[in-house]
């Protein structure tokens, strides 16, 4: 009976850390994303910081903007290459998605409309509106 209670706790723990080992960020993925970026636009520069921590299987992203109002902070998911930050009702009403091409990051939005419960509308729309920043910071 206790080589059976061993047996089935050690599967156990095996895919406990196989799950663990693949939600971790591969390494190819932060050193293109890490870092600090910045996009000119009129006057003004916008620029957002994206860090990954250890254990961590999303990226940290913080939008600095102009400087003028706070900080806003999210997490971003990977999928595949990208970066993907869904949307948020009342807080980022549009789904964000990033990838890093020869070095520039390629910040695409796409606006996403809620109905009176806060449920997002799905829409046949494939409309993005996408700016490229340049990493001024690694």
């Amino acid at each position: 009976m206790k080589n059976l209670k061993i047996a089935l706790f050690f599967p156990s723990i095996i895919m406990l850390v196989s799950i663990a080992q693949a939600q971790t960020i591969p390494d190819n993925i932060k050193s293109a994303f890490k870092g600090t970026w910045a996009y000119e636009q009129y006057g003004h520069t916008n620029t957002i910081v994206i860090k990954f921590e250890k254990g961590k299987n999303y990226a940290t992203f913080l939008d600095i903007g102009t400087g003028e109002a706070p900080t806003e902070t999210f997490q971003a998911k990977v999928k595949k290459n990208l970066l993907f930050i869904p949307a948020q009702h009342h807080k980022n009403d549009v789904n964000i998605e990033m990838e890093v091409i020869k070095g520039k990051l390629y910040f695409r939005q796409q606006l996403v409309i809620w109905d009176a419960e806060g449920n997002a509308i799905p829409t046949k729309s494939n409309f993005k509106t996408e700016q490229i920043f340049k990493r001024v910071k690694p």
